[in-house]
């Protein structure tokens, strides 16, 4: 912080050491307002009132079709599904890590686990703008 830097004036000699930390946990703020501007988005673009084409309540499927034509709106579908997918490998990760499950042994199948199920989830939701831009739903 501001306060810190003035009442320290020599920087520590040291750089961060990230033994313990990996991409997904030095990103976790970022990630999550990253996904939290997706998630705003997304019930704005397909829940509300649509954003920029003719939204028509009751219509899924020509809603989402309609949304996920335009690629600025599929690319940030993308990339919100991204932030979403590193924000769950970390949250899965730690929920184990606090259930103290937190042991060499199973550390591979925690991250083996974290890796699949954030995956998993990613895959199927950017399959859905990735198909409607493809031209295999529309």
């Amino acid at each position: 912080t501001v306060m810190n830097k003035k009442a320290r004036t020599v920087k520590y000699q040291s750089q961060r050491d990230y033994i313990a930390a990996n991409f997904a946990s030095r990103t976790m703020r970022y990630t999550g307002v990253i996904f939290l501007i997706f998630l705003v988005w997304h019930l704005f673009d397909l829940t509300f009132t649509g954003t920029g084409y003719t939204y028509v309540r009751g219509l899924p499927y020509e809603n989402v079709s309609n949304s996920l034509s335009r690629f600025p709106v599929a690319l940030l579908y993308i990339v919100g599904n991204l932030a979403l997918g590193v924000h769950l490998f970390h949250g899965a990760w730690s929920l184990f890590q606090s259930m103290g499950w937190n042991n060499p042994r199973f550390n591979s199948w925690r991250r083996n686990f974290a890796a699949g199920f954030a995956a998993l989830i990613v895959i199927g939701n950017v399959s859905f703008p990735i198909a409607v831009l493809a031209g295999v739903v529309g």
